[in-house]
């Protein structure tokens, strides 16, 4: 299973959150960096193990991440970092997709879900939204998109979140630390979130924009 990301701007960095190994991707405009990871296969045929995944219901997702980027005022991208499991033995149905922003500085455009058919299990950011790369596949509203039973053994793919923002702060910092997911199970109406971070300092000229960690205490 591998990722990819695109990006035009400063570095950026993404990084696992708690335990798990420090993930750097920056972009190919930054001299001195790794390649791009190598594309990977069109099948996938691994399947995901429940103890590896959050979540409270039969939805999950990946384990929590994030990154920090720059982009100046207006700007617009879309985050690909949020991946969902059925775990169930019924199909799930999103029903609403919500991020959880700190700060006035970003706004949630739309989002979109891309399945099976996609060349990558994730795609961190594509500038613009609605994203327009083949390698995404088939691309329907997430509001009402069906993930199917799979016996309670999803594959590892998992289904990616296409999740739209726009830039509407002209300086400082704002970060995205949670995605929230309503849906429906048997019957039953179900949400659910999980840490999944974006930082976002403006303009895009600057140095590094602080990491975020999660939802802030209260």
């Amino acid at each position: 299973m591998r990722f990819t990301h695109e990006s035009h701007g400063p570095l950026v960095i993404a990084r696992p959150i708690g335990l798990l190994v420090f993930l750097v991707l920056s972009t190919s405009s930054c001299a001195g960096t790794p390649p791009d990871p190598a594309p990977a296969s069109t099948t996938d045929d691994g399947r995901a193990a429940v103890g590896t995944r959050v979540g409270e219901g039969p939805l999950k997702s990946a384990p929590a991440t994030g990154y920090a980027l720059r982009r100046d005022t207006g700007a617009t991208f879309t985050d690909g970092w949020v991946l969902l499991y059925n775990f169930g033995d019924a199909p799930i149905t999103i029903t609403g997709v919500r991020s959880m922003f700190d700060g006035n500085g970003l706004r949630q455009l739309g989002v979109l879900s891309a399945g099976y058919g996609r060349k990558f299990a994730a795609e961190q950011t594509v500038d613009g939204y609605p994203p327009r790369k083949a390698s995404l596949g088939p691309l329907t509203a997430a509001e009402g998109y069906v993930l199917p039973a799979e016996e309670g053994r999803p594959r590892k793919k998992g289904h990616e979140l296409l999740i739209g923002i726009q830039v509407t702060q002209a300086t400082g910092r704002t970060a995205r630390s949670e995605v929230e997911i309503t849906y429906s199970y048997k019957g039953r109406t179900y949400t659910d979130s999980w840490v999944n971070t974006i930082a976002v300092c403006s303009p895009a000229s600057g140095p590094s924009c602080p990491q975020e960690y999660g939802p802030r205490s209260q």
